[in-house]
């Protein structure tokens, strides 16, 4: 396709760049454009006028508004689904491709929706499908055909977005003339300042605007460049607003390239100047590519050089749409008829089929033509105004909603065209006085948070930020100077055109017309809220930019209601579509490492992701890992085992809060293990706690409840008991851990320590030791039997980690010593029939299904979730916990393997392994209470269908329920 089709010679603010041709293919086929041309531009001036179809009857679709919320531009480029091709911009070599369109754009099979229209009204999905219920996979399937969105490769690789943190005096949403004129002046003023503009540039309006626009505009970006307190963010959008005016921003074009940033933005003040939106008009044939709005054609000609068409009706009603029929003229479009709406003009229907080739207008006459453009007025962006806080009012002098000031917080000022209307000097002048005054709050602010920083020395001089004081402020009076007047803008009458006399689409987005919209009332949806969500209008890719305030209309008119009293519907953030990955960004994710972790890559240890942490999962044959801990002595780092130092004489009473078993009566020496609940009653966390000294405990955590187990503590603290004398440390990176197990640790660590009795009289199970190991002075050793087996934890500075480690496998080395991972220490448990928290519990298992009967002391005065356990208790709710072994001893069930009675779930397999010391396979499950009783069959369900039996054992543990191995 040649770029010379509809290109229009240099205009005086073009963007293109004709210097720097490019190409890219369209549905396969070649196109020419130039750097500075959207895909939208570079293809309307090779002469293509369908760009997509619709959603419901693929109607369709060309231009509208030539900005980013065009919705008859939505395409796909590359791997990259839903690109808005009116905002994104050519590059060479791009490959665009129209969504959802078969065999062609040009000839799409599915337009035959059009056909059975008057079937297809609004809620018809909601009627239509309800029954019977059984076929409602065979309506999803056929449905899904017919969403209008494109695809993604599962094998394309996708860059992490980055992410910023900003913290300016002052954030600006829009950078037109006003939102300009706002940054310089609060610049001046001494605010730090971030000027946000969705566009490609600044300016606004006066970019596609007359030669004294355009000098206006130039006048402007020199003063905002100059200013160096103003950071400029072009091709970015104020996704929303959150209380204390936390905004999140979406740069679109991070660094130059295709490359979004998600920007957390805390501003002092918000100023909110982001114009006004066009409005369409809704009519018969409103919909047709050839039907354009005043702005869209004004930026295509002024901009990026393109004839929008060459016989054009213009329907009036604003200077706006007289200022396109000059730029019409200019551009060589001959205006063969103007229908002026302030003089009873009006536009009653576009007759086409793949475009407009005709106009009806008001006294009946049809005029041939192939371009239309309306100008009949404006909608208000008033999202980041609602999430403040605001309701707007409707104008019927301006035919339009503004903005209420009054319920607008402190922190939020407001200016340009959705506050009012004007001149561009009279916006300007508006917007300087509401910068001044934004760095004046922002100064004002400032100086009360930091009046109210407690750790502030209230002896120290306080710099607020650079900002000059203004007479009668300072750090105590900021607060009572009383907010500068500003001055008003004007308001200037407007026709109030939203619906014609025939019918028309309100949501172009979603096939949405006033008919449904009407039916809707009709069927007793006769709210603008309600209306909306029976019909789907507003709920499309533009989220209302549109479609609101027709919307709005013609639900009041067919309600005979006025727009006042019907409100508008809600914006809610995000104010524009943001990808999932730009608000995942860049993982930032600490990654830690233990001190031997040189020694498990050295000896091939196969790295598995724990969290934060990298742990040896295994280092050769797990099986073969766990037998020799059962039958020699093994060692495992646990490092990543949470641990918290806790000090003071309450400490006891924090402990009996938390866990759910009693603790008032623990020994210096001595190990107790734990188990937490959350308020519901729900497994939170378990681990072992031993008393090191008088006011002196150990606590171990799960590895990955370690933050959240030091957070929980510090709350109850902090919150609930402040008077408690308790000071808790987490240590878990303090310290290197290590599990020496098997029937020859006491052997091994008998070599290696001193001043430590280990004898069985000396150091019996669950009992705790401090003394030096390898040399190394003030380590501590639990005796303690997660693997079922006699075995030390360790716990050494970290700093000496790989040498105790080191030193442990030398000593060892005639006792068979040998390291294991992770996944022969999850066999070990499962032989004995320890659980997991998070495995073998989940969001639901409340104390007694974990079969910690033993463990819960409802006698105790009162413990974190002891009211919902004590009526876990009394109705006998909720699965149990069982050790489960397949009748036959070679089928291990996958994990989440169902418990089934015919077509009931009764339970799930929990953990599962092949036990090398039994030589069978064994099981933890979820069961409900009826099947928990020893020897009860089970029917197992396997993910491939086959159904096995299992019996319900006596004890969780599989190998050596007593725990003689253990107490040696």
């Amino acid at each position: 396709m040649s770029t010379r089709a509809m290109r229009l010679p240099p205009q005086p603010g073009e963007v293109i760049n004709r210097g720097e041709p490019l190409e890219f293919t369209w549905n396969g086929r070649s196109c020419q454009g130039y750097a500075g041309d959207t895909i939208a531009s570079a293809l309307a001036a090779a002469g293509e006028r369908v760009f997509s179809r619709s959603m419901k009857y693929h109607r369709p679709r060309g231009l509208l508004t030539a900005s980013f919320h065009d919705p008859g531009c939505i395409i796909q480029v590359g791997d990259e689904p839903n690109v808005r091709g009116a905002h994104r911009l050519a590059a060479d070599g791009m490959v665009v491709t129209s969504q959802n369109t078969w065999p062609s754009l040009r000839l799409d099979a599915k337009a035959v929706n059009r056909l059975a229209g008057r079937f297809l009204t609004a809620g018809f999905y909601y009627k239509t499908f309800m029954r019977p219920r059984f076929a409602w996979p065979v309506y999803e399937s056929v449905l899904r055909r017919f969403v209008n969105g494109g695809t993604v490769s599962p094998d394309t690789s996708h860059a992490r977005p980055d992410k910023r943190h900003a913290h300016p005096d002052v954030l600006i949403a829009g950078g037109g003339p006003a939102g300009m004129a706002a940054a310089i002046s609060a610049a001046r003023a001494g605010a730090s300042v971030l000027l946000v503009e969705e566009e490609h540039g600044l300016g606004g309006h006066l970019r596609w605007g007359s030669d004294a626009d355009l000098t206006v505009l130039a006048d402007l970006a020199g003063r905002v460049a100059a200013e160096p307190g103003i950071e400029v963010l072009t091709d970015a959008v104020v996704l929303g607003r959150y209380d204390g005016n936390a905004l999140a921003v979406l740069e679109r074009r991070h660094g130059g390239a295709e490359a979004e940033r998600l920007i957390r933005a805390r501003a002092k003040t918000l100023v909110v100047a982001p114009g006004l939106i066009e409005r369409p008009y809704v009519f018969a044939g409103n919909d047709l590519p050839g039907v354009l709005l005043s702005t869209a054609v004004r930026r295509l000609i002024n901009l990026h050089a393109v004839k929008p068409g060459q016989r054009a009706v213009v329907l009036t009603a604003n200077p706006e749409g007289d200022a396109a029929i000059a730029d019409l003229k200019r551009a060589g479009v001959e205006v063969v008829r103007v229908e002026d709406a302030r003089l009873g003009g009006d536009v009653t229907a576009a007759v086409g089929r793949a475009g407009v080739r005709a106009v009806q207008v008001a006294d009946g006459t049809r005029i041939a033509c192939d371009l239309l453009v309306t100008a009949v007025g404006w909608t208000a962006p008033t999202s980041l105004l609602n999430a403040s806080g605001d309701r707007p009012r409707y104008s019927p002098r301006a035919a339009r909603f503004f903005p209420d000031a009054s319920r607008l917080p402190e922190d939020v000022l407001v200016t340009g065209g959705i506050a009012g209307d004007g001149s561009v000097e009279q916006l300007t002048e508006h917007a300087a006085a509401v910068g001044a005054e934004a760095a004046r709050r922002a100064r004002r602010i400032a100086a009360a948070r930091i009046a109210a920083t407690p750790t502030r020395d209230a002896a120290a001089p306080m710099a607020v930020t650079t900002m000059p004081h203004e007479p009668g402020e300072g750090t105590g009076a900021a607060a009572a100077v009383p907010h500068a007047e500003l001055p008003d803008l004007p308001v200037e009458a407007h026709p109030e055109l939203f619906a014609g006399r025939t019918n028309g689409f309100v949501d172009f987005s979603e096939d949405v017309s006033a008919k449904d919209l009407r039916a809707a009332v009709a069927e007793g949806f006769d709210g603008a809220e309600l209306a909306k969500r029976f019909t789907t209008a507003t709920m499309g890719p533009l989220q209302g930019k549109l479609e609101t305030v027709n919307t709005v209309a013609v639900v009041a008119a067919a309600t005979g209601a006025s727009i006042a009293d019907s409100g508008t519907t809600t914006w809610r953030p995000p104010y524009v579509p943001v990808t999932l990955g730009a608000l995942a960004g860049r993982a930032f994710d600490p990654v830690r490492y233990s001190p031997m972790q040189p020694w498990h890559e050295a000896h091939g240890a196969v790295p598995l992701v724990a969290g934060a942490w990298i742990r040896p999962d295994r280092y050769g044959d797990a099986a073969a890992e766990a037998a020799n801990v059962r039958e020699n002595v093994g060692i495992i780092d646990v490092t990543p085992i949470g641990k918290l130092d806790l000090r003071g004489p309450d400490v006891p009473k924090l402990l009996n809060l938390l866990y759910v078993n009693k603790w008032s009566k623990l020994e210096i020496g001595r190990v107790r293990y734990g188990v937490m609940c959350a308020d519901d009653g729900v497994v939170l966390d378990d681990g072992v706690t031993g008393r090191l000294g008088d006011e002196h405990y150990l606590m171990s955590t799960t590895s990955s409840g370690a933050a959240t187990i030091w957070e929980w503590a510090e709350n109850w603290l902090q919150t609930e008991h402040p008077d408690w004398r308790v000071h808790v440390t987490p240590v878990t990176t303090a310290y290197a851990s290590m599990n020496v197990a098997g029937p020859q640790a006491r052997h091994l660590i008998e070599r290696v320590t001193k001043d430590v009795d280990l004898s069985n009289e000396a150091f019996p199970y669950m009992h705790v030791r401090t003394g030096q190991i390898a040399g190394v002075d003030d380590c501590v050793l639990w005796r303690i039997g997660f693997t079922g087996e006699l075995s030390y934890e360790l716990h050494v500075p970290a700093g000496y980690g790989l040498h105790v480690w080191e030193t442990l496998l030398d000593h060892g080395a005639d006792l068979g010593i040998q390291a294991f991972g992770v996944e022969a220490q999850r066999i070990l448990r499962l032989e004995k029939g320890h659980f997991i928290v998070g495995q073998d519990t989940d969001g639901l298992t409340r104390g007694f299904s974990a079969g910690l009967d033993w463990a819960i002391k409802l006698d105790k005065d009162d413990f974190v979730g002891k009211p919902e356990l004590a009526w876990q208790l009394a109705d006998g709710s909720g699965p149990r916990l069982v050790g489960l072994q397949p009748v036959d001893p070679a089928v291990v069930p996958d994990e989440a393997s169902l418990i089934v009675e015919g077509s009931y779930i009764a339970g799930r397999v929990t953990s599962s392994r092949m036990s090398p010391t039994l030589h069978r396979s064994i099981c933890l499950a979820q069961v409900e209470p009826r099947l928990a009783e020893p020897g009860t069959e089970v029917t197992v369900r396997l993910p491939s269908g086959r159904l096995i039996a299992a019996t319900v054992m006596p004890h969780h543990a599989h190998v050596d329920p007593d725990g003689g191995r253990m107490r040696v």
